[in-house]
């Protein structure tokens, strides 16, 4: 058996300020503390729609321009951050077109439901 003094080397996560530039439309951050530097990330304004129902107002498609700088994907530049059935996605200008396509088209196809629903009551006589 040794006598010598044993060492080992254990992880520690060292907490200090990081200064970083933010650009001119971001309006804060959904939590000021990061463990890592991939996790920074600026967001604008949230933009919602919204329809009021019996129950009050519901929001729904909600978007922001986003833009994690120094995440892993390697890309820094800004996207649009759509939350849309419980998930976020993370577009560029491209796939939001694409998105707003698709949602336009859907938009359609509930108008149509909308027509289909009134000849339903009024088979109901309500």
């Amino acid at each position: 058996m040794s006598t010598e003094p044993r060492t080992a080397v254990v992880n520690v996560l060292v907490t200090t300020q990081l200064e970083i530039d933010e650009p001119t439309w971001c309006t804060g951050h959904r939590d000021d503390r990061a463990q890592f530097r991939t996790d920074i990330t600026h967001n604008g304004p949230e933009i919602a729609a919204a329809v009021d129902t019996r129950r009050g107002p519901t929001e729904f498609l909600t978007a922001w321009i986003s833009q994690t700088p120094y995440g892993p994907n390697g890309d820094p530049l800004p996207v649009l951050a759509i939350e849309a059935g419980g998930d976020t996605l993370n577009l560029d200008p491209d796939e939001v077109r694409a998105f707003t396509n698709l949602v336009r088209a859907h938009c359609d196809v509930i108008d149509q439901l909308a027509g289909e629903l009134e000849r339903v009551r009024e088979s109901e006589g309500r």
